[in-house]
């Protein structure tokens, strides 16, 4: 059997491992367009900040793709799926056969404007440019504190990457500006009550902050926002948003929307082709849509669901609900499913809060199901919350007990199922 996995980040690698384990014999061929072997995008922001080293966010150095037999072949990239020939061409022409397919192409910055002087971050070569750009010498020693003169830098963007750039770069010393278009930080996964109290620990920190500021274009030194004055700026690092690599599927016969459409066996409309992780498409539990789930738990979930289908093993992916886990100067946060909507008739209730000290926990129900929680500043036994929010099964029996910080976790475990997992 040939496996070919185009993607080289976690969903790709979670299916090959599940795939090895599975068949010990089958070739199996991973395709990256970076010169890198595994490493943790996550981990950027903090390499930009000389947080973490070179090394330690490489997760799967050589020896890892040699132990398991799995050949890799770094710096290309797909450019057409010949589906009825079960066959990929690469950007050199050259034409690799399969029996099964995992497209996990990840996804890539949207870019507004182009210059010099303009960045996003998805890369090792991204990092370093945006160092460059910030005056920071090519090998600094891990030390706190910024080299050279402070950079004025805009960073564009109030979500996730965007907050963990400006945390990066306020790590090198720059004078950091935040623009967001819309009214708060964290739209998507945070309610505005803990965005305000997230925000207000931010601008403690010296990391300014703008909402309701769209950006225009930029010149090499003035950023131009809609409706508001200029500001000065040395460089810029966009970060408000990603779009899935689906461009090269467009005359494939897979179906696309913004994402590679997959059902819950993570196969896409042909048989032996799969998706997972930022490049695909697929259901949430909690919103009852079709959408991308783009995180690191979610990639890796449906990239191991992925692996056991394609090794023959039956399996429906379970529980690929939308999280996120983040901690700024101090100030940890952890949220997950649904927290706002206009829509639907959602129920939420505060189980404590104290802004002074940056605490806050809320959980929010629909139908007596939880549908979603956010635990800001202390974020310890969040994961029973996680695993009931996965089920999605009717809570009321134990609903009122939820909202107690002393809950009976072994009654709450045994009602969800979920005991086995915690006590083993």
């Amino acid at each position: 059997m040939k496996y070919l996995i185009i993607g080289n980040s976690i969903a790709g690698v979670s299916a090959a491992k599940v795939i090895r384990r599975q068949d010990k014999n089958g070739d199996i061929t991973i395709i990256t367009k970076e010169a890198y072997p595994f490493y943790s995008k996550c981990l950027l922001p903090y390499y930009l900040r000389n947080e973490v080293a070179f090394d330690e966010t490489i997760l799967a150095d050589e020896n890892f793709y040699k132990e398991n037999n799995i050949s890799l072949i770094k710096g290309r990239a797909a450019t057409k799926i010949i589906a009825d020939k079960n066959k990929v061409v690469l950007d050199n022409s050259e034409e690799i056969l399969y029996d099964k397919l995992l497209i996990a192409a990840g996804a890539s910055p949207v870019q507004i404007g182009e210059g010099p002087n303009i960045f996003s971050l998805r890369s090792f070569e991204d990092v370093e440019k945006i160092k460059a750009a910030a005056l920071i010498p090519p090998n600094p020693p891990l030390l706190k504190g910024g080299w050279g003169d402070y950079k004025k830098v805009v960073v564009v963007g109030a979500g996730p990457m965007g907050m963990k750039i400006a945390y990066g770069l306020k790590g090198l010393g720059c004078n950091v500006t935040v623009l967001e278009a819309g009214k708060q930080v964290f739209t998507r996964i945070l309610s505005k009550r803990a965005a305000f109290i997230l925000t207000k620990h931010l601008m403690n920190k010296a990391i300014e902050i703008r909402t309701g500021c769209r950006f225009i274009s930029y010149d090499g030194k003035q950023v131009q926002i809609k409706g508001a004055s200029p500001i000065e700026a040395d460089f810029v690092v966009m970060a408000i948003g990603v779009k899935p690599n689906i461009n090269f599927l467009k005359e494939s016969g897979i179906k696309i929307n913004a994402g590679v459409i997959v059902d819950s066996y993570m196969r896409t409309n042909i048989d032996n082709i799969y998706a997972a992780g930022d490049a695909a498409e697929a259901f949430d539990p909690v919103t009852k849509r079709y959408t991308i789930n783009a995180t690191w738990p979610s990639a890796v979930l449906e990239g191991e669901t992925a692996g056991y289908n394609m090794a023959g093993i039956e399996t429906q992916i379970k529980g690929n609900v939308s999280s996120n886990s983040i901690q700024f100067f101090g100030l940890s946060f952890v949220s997950a499913g649904l927290l706002e909507s206009d829509e639907l008739p959602i129920e939420e209730e505060i189980i404590d809060e104290d802004i002074p000290k940056n605490l806050f926990k809320r959980l929010v129900f629909l139908h007596d199901r939880l549908i979603g929680f956010e635990f800001l500043g202390d974020v310890q036994n969040t994961g029973i919350y996680l695993d009931i929010l996965k089920e999605q099964k009717d809570i009321s029996q134990i609903k009122n007990r939820l909202s107690y910080l002393d809950f009976d976790y072994g009654k709450v475990l045994k009602f969800t199922g979920t005991e086995e997992r915690f006590f083993l």
